[in-house]
This record gives structure tokens, sequence and C-alpha cells, in this order.
């Protein structure tokens, strides 16, 4: 019987790999002073639609017959908890889980994928940017993934641009065209958006394509939009590392100031991490307060490191026996694991070369074995599989060297 369409199996190498990229997040995160919180995967229709943004609310895993969908994202469900309880703030909080989109599937695109956030609300502060991002960076280096760069805007120049030359009805419609920029180009998001702009095109369109540093963009920016300019400015006091990119947009609707991007810039030139500030999401559920968060996106981490050198099972000692050496195989598996070590024996009750092609297609790193040799001398054979050494030792002894390694 086939799967759900864009849903996924994740076998036990797979499952190993995920779990190592979710705790390498997660200490990280705690580092940082975050707590964990979870939240369900089902939500109101009204929670999840209060500022999804037209696009998201079409991709909703609606529940027929009832007020309820699948969480399209991490954040709405954090900002409805935030809203309704009493933290001390700042409330820094993280979440790593499954969420659902009704979007066609392809390559690195599921509509069941997982999310790796971290929010903190209660404070406007730059100063919460700044710490997003170096605690994002510090997780993603730690995952081995250093080809990459920050880009990074402010939904308050796009909006004061819009303001200033008189078009802020159009809002919508320039954001989601400018939100292709990376699919397009340029080119054709002038092309599409000069009918829309009229007269102010040959004006305000160049400011999404302005090229030089930092500096010289946001100097560029400044008169028509102080606030966010300013708002950058203070940011590159504390985190300067970041590329200033005015045309980025992030297209979540309930982004109210700073947006940024994890991008890459070795073979992969895509996004695989995301985030902004949503100020004004919260009073939507209930007591408002200005929030910031940042989300890894695992499948595409995942896709980046490959699936080289995978870990086939957390064994990490196998006790190979005849059936007769049965109780004393039982008892160095009784000893590796009373030390911590993920150890397991026989249950079906093969031949010696049958336990150790078991232990072989499993990749798992030792094998002691208790065979008729063994049992008349009283010492168990310690096998290094990767090299093929092997060596007469008492259980301890075997517990010792492995528990070494």
């Amino acid at each position: 019987m086939n799967r759900a369409k864009g849903m996924r199996d994740f076998l036990p190498p797979q499952m190993i790999q995920r779990e190592k990229i979710f705790s390498i997040i997660s200490e990280t995160y705690r580092e940082f002073g975050f707590q964990p919180l979870e939240t369900p995967a089902l939500e109101t229709l009204d929670t999840l639609k209060a500022k999804s943004g037209d696009e998201i609310a079409g991709q909703l895993f609606e529940i027929k017959d009832s007020e309820l969908a699948m969480r399209f994202d991490l954040t709405v469900p954090l900002s409805r908890v935030a809203a309704n309880s009493s933290f001390p703030k700042p409330f820094k909080r993280y979440q790593i889980g499954p969420v659902w989109r009704r979007e066609e599937p392809q390559k690195g695109r599921f509509r069941e994928f997982w999310q790796a956030d971290a929010d903190i609300v209660g404070t406007a502060s730059m100063r919460a940017e700044a710490e997003i991002l170096e605690m994002a960076s510090i997780a993603l280096n730690r995952l081995k993934l250093k080809d990459f760069e920050i880009l990074f805007n402010n939904r308050k120049i796009l909006n004061s641009l819009l303001d200033y030359f008189g078009i802020a009805e159009k809002r919508n419609e320039v954001f989601r065209t400018l939100d292709k920029i990376d699919k397009i180009g340029y080119r054709s998001v002038y092309e599409t958006l000069e009918p829309i702009l009229g007269e102010h095109a040959g004006q305000m369109l160049p400011l999404f394509n302005l090229k030089g540093s930092n500096d010289e963009k946001l100097e560029e920016l400044e008169k028509y939009a102080p606030e966010g300019v300013g708002e950058i400015r203070e940011l590159q006091e504390l985190f300067p590392n970041f590329t200033f990119e005015p045309s980025l947009v992030r297209g979540l609707g309930y982004y109210s100031g700073s947006v940024y991007e994890f991008k890459g810039t070795g073979s992969y030139k895509g996004s695989f991490a995301a985030g902004g500030r949503y100020d004004g999401l919260l009073e939507l559920y209930g007591q408002g307060a200005p929030a910031v968060g940042v989300s890894l996106g695992v499948e595409r981490i995942l896709l980046l490191l490959g699936e080289d050198d995978v870990m086939k099972t957390y064994t990490q000692a196998f006790v190979a026996t005849l059936p007769e050496a049965y109780n004393e195989g039982l008892k160095a598996v009784k000893a590796l694991r009373k030390e911590g070590i993920p150890a397991e024996t026989d249950l079906i009750g093969r031949s010696l070369g049958k336990q150790m092609d078991y232990a072989r297609a499993l990749r798992i790193p030792w094998v002691i074995i208790i065979g008729s040799k063994e049992m008349e001398s009283g010492r168990l054979t310690l096998k290094d599989m990767k090299s093929g050494e092997e060596k007469p030792a008492k259980i301890e002894e075997a517990v010792k060297l492995i528990g070494a390694k």
C-alpha cells in the first residue's frame, strides 16, 4: 500500500542521522537559554488563518466537517501560547517538530517537513536579532555547514518606500513579486512591477537592486526609511556578519520588521534557514508582545549533508555466542549496558557466522565472541570490526576498552 503523497517513512539510519541533527540544534539552543515547548499538530482555522497570508491559507490541510487544520509552521502556535500565558520576559523558546502544507511535492520539498525553531518573545531590541543570528550561525557550523551568508532586510524599509511613493495599497502585489526575485531575476521583477507602479517605477525599483557595501546601500535608503535603516545600523554594532539585501521580503504575512535568510554560497545556492520579527502577531490571539525568531529547515539541511557515513544502529557492541554460552553472553551485555554502552546479543539462535554477518550489516564497531575456545579459557574474544584485530579479554577489560573508544 502506498504512502500519502508528499509524506515519508524514515528508516533507522535516516532517523539516527535526524536525531543527531536534532540533538546538535537543541544543545545549541539550550546554551543560549532557550526552553523547550511543544504544541499540538492541530490548530483552529481561525488561529492559522489570522495572519498567514493568502498563499499559506490555500495550503492548509483542513479536517473535514471541523474548524481544525494541521499547523503550517511553529510560529503561529507559539504566538497563541505566549499571548495567553504569563512567562518571565523575555520568553525564549525552541521547538523541533513537523509541520504540514498542502503543496506540490518536489525535490527537497514535502507536504510534511520538520522545522527547528527558536524565538524570543517580549523585547523589541535588536539585541534579540543579534542573539538569534549568532545562535543559528553556531548551530549551522556545528552541523558542518559553513558555506553560507546571511541576507538581511527590514519590512519597515519596504513599507516606508511604498508609503513614500504613495502606493501603499499595492503592497501585496509588490511584495509577492519581489519575493520571486531569486527565481525570476531583477529584470523580470522590473517588467512585472513597472505597469503596477507606473511613474514611480523608474525611481523606486532600482532601490531594490542596490549594489555596494551595507553602509552604502543604507545611506541610499535612509531618506526614505529612517526607522528601518536605523534598526539595521543598530544590528551592525552587535552582529555585523550579514549582507543587507533591500529586495528580501519573506512571504509570510505576519512579518513586521527584520527578515533574514541563511543562503548557501557553495554548490547549493538556496536558503536553509530563515526568520524575522512579527511584533503584531501575538495580539491577534490575546496579549500582545514583540517577538522575533528563526527556523532551521531540517529537510534542506539533511539534503546538503547527504548520507555518507550514516550510522545504521546505535549499538556499539554485539555479543556473539554459541547456544550453550548464551547466559555468559547475557552477562557481558548487561555489563556493557551498565556502563552506558549500547549492546545487544543474538535473539534467534543463529550460528556464530550468521551473527557476525548481522554485526557487519549494521556496522557495529565491536563484537565480543564467546565460542568453544572462549568457554574453555574463560576469556572472551574482543574483535575490532573496523581493523579486524582480535584480542582475548575478560568482560571487565572488554567493557573498559569499548567504553574508552
